[in-house]
């Protein structure tokens, strides 16, 4: 593509992306600085078109970027490294509240993703993982009432299973005592690859009635060492999509709303923790319907030895890619300090 259809489209995504109106020729040639007369910018224009940069305006007979000159643009910016570094003024602030000196991996997480959104008026996300599980450190029934127990076991990786269990039957204080006796000796320090063996002898063991209890301390304890469990899920700033007049349409609003009734969608949209790099997905390349008109941008951290994942935001197409992927990069590099 030529120098100058490179330049025309990328105004137009500027104007779009400022303005959110359609762009025609001559309002291109008199916002923007081109040697050329507005017939040959309306020429260029009707290129990039063909060539599926550019699509028309349904109201009016503008042009609007097509996600596949969105990603033009992006790939130029990213390529050439045009996204530079942003001064924010409160970052000395924004540093502080992210130390984790004062602040645990939890709470660090949701400061972040709420400043994410604050500071892109965007939608933020973010789905943190506890790492492998390898073994349990702790482990303990604790009596809630004369039939009612609850479960507490802690694994190596900090997270925590806190769990109730209804019995048919009542549990002595003396038995209960000695089952948490053996459940220490015989659980904490070993892998969980080895746990449900262990449980298995044990109940080989135990009277009738106990048989049974271990066996649904075996399935809490298995249920809850699986990766999905450890998942957290983030969402904040969903408010922000009114900060765009395409959401005056209060269907459209309603549909996007809707997305984030159900973590799992964000689970699944940035489950990748593998990838370590700057994601971003446009439009049509997003899997799911109702985010085919949507940008997400999703970076990797990791806030301590156990706990990783990713943030990011979930927009629509025209948003200020320079700011958000600076605001966005800034983030996540104070998370993996």
């Amino acid at each position: 593509m030529k120098d100058r259809r490179t330049q025309i489209l990328f105004s137009i995504i500027d104007s779009y992306i400022y303005n959110g109106e359609p762009v025609g020729s001559k309002s291109l040639a008199d916002d923007y600085s081109f040697d050329v007369s507005p017939a040959t910018i309306r020429n260029d224009m009707s290129s990039l078109e063909k060539n599926g940069f550019l699509k028309k305006a349904h109201t009016s007979s503008g042009r609007l970027p097509s996600d596949k000159g969105y990603r033009l643009f992006v790939d130029y910016l990213l390529e050439n490294g045009l996204i530079e570094e942003a001064k924010f003024n409160n970052f000395a602030n924004i540093r502080q509240l992210l130390d984790k000196r004062y602040h645990n991996a939890s709470d660090i997480i949701e400061t972040a993703t709420k400043t994410l959104a604050a500071m892109t008026n965007l939608t933020a996300v973010s789905v943190s993982f506890k790492k492998e599980i390898s073994k349990i450190v702790n482990v303990e029934l604790m009596r809630v009432s004369e039939n009612f127990l609850l479960l507490i076991a802690v694994f190596d990786n900090g997270s925590l299973v806190n769990e109730q269990i209804l019995l048919d039957y009542p549990i002595s204080d003396e038995d209960l005592l000695n089952l948490n006796n053996i459940l220490n000796h015989e659980l904490i320090g070993h892998k969980l690859t080895e746990i449900d063996k262990i449980l298995a002898d044990l109940e080989k063991s135990m009277l009738t009635n106990y048989k049974k209890l271990v066996d649904i301390i075996g399935q809490r304890i298995n249920n809850n060492s699986k990766d999905e469990l450890n998942r957290d899920v983030r969402i904040e700033g969903i408010g922000n999509i009114f900060n765009f007049k395409e959401f005056d349409d209060l269907n459209k609003a309603r549909d996007f709303i809707k997305l984030f009734d159900s973590k799992d969608v964000i689970k699944d949209l940035l489950s990748d923790i593998e990838d370590k790099n700057l994601v971003i997905t446009i439009g049509e390349e997003n899997p799911i319907d109702l985010l085919k008109e949507s940008t997400i941008i999703t970076s990797y951290f990791n806030v301590d030895e156990n706990t990783v994942g990713k943030i990011g935001i979930v927009g629509l197409t025209r948003i200020n890619y320079k700011e958000v992927i600076a605001s966005i990069r800034m983030i996540s590099d104070l998370l993996n300090e």
